[in-house]
């Protein structure tokens, strides 16, 4: 049960962090390189809650696999508890973006394209320099994510090197 547990985790912080590195650095770039700016931007912006929706079950996952694992003594309760944190963390930063950020970009990208409608281009570069702010915003927070995940990782091997009844 122990083994199984143990693989329900690593595959969920797999999926996570292969999610992350594959929208990043694969699927919005090429996006964008192959699809006209619209275009690209109506893709990412229908991807994005999957996408996120994606990091939050594969989390909640970490987190039952991981308690499971700490509440049956086969992690450490110190680096165990560590792994759940930096998971928590990733959620939480998941979340705010999926329920908060996005929304808001995806208004203000709503209100470029009425001012950009109307020909108020004074309006329509406000609007783009705050949407700007706001997705350099949302690549930091996907770089965070990734970075947690990554320390999730570190963290987890210590669960697996610290043998159980040894600390």
């Amino acid at each position: 049960m122990t083994i199984a547990l143990g693989y329900v985790f690593l595959l969920s912080w797999a999926l996570w962090i292969g999610a992350i590195v594959f929208f990043l650095f694969v699927v919005a770039p090429t996006a964008f390189r192959t699809l006209e700016v619209e275009h690209a931007g109506k893709f990412i912006r229908t991807v994005f809650p999957r996408y996120y929706l994606v990091g939050l079950v594969c989390g909640l996952f970490g987190l039952m696999s991981g308690g499971l694992l700490i509440a049956m003594r086969f992690w450490p309760w110190k680096s165990g508890s560590t792994v759940l944190m930096l998971v928590f963390g990733m959620m939480v930063v998941v979340l705010w973006a999926r329920q908060r950020l996005v929304p808001r970009m995806n208004l203000l990208r709503d209100e470029a394209h009425e001012a950009r409608e109307t020909d108020d281009e004074d309006a329509r570069a406000e609007v783009l320099s705050r949407w700007q702010r706001l997705h350099r915003l949302s690549v930091r927070l996907n770089l965070l994510v990734l970075l947690l995940g990554l320390a999730t990782g570190w963290a987890w091997l210590n669960c697996w090197l610290v043998l159980p009844g040894r600390y």
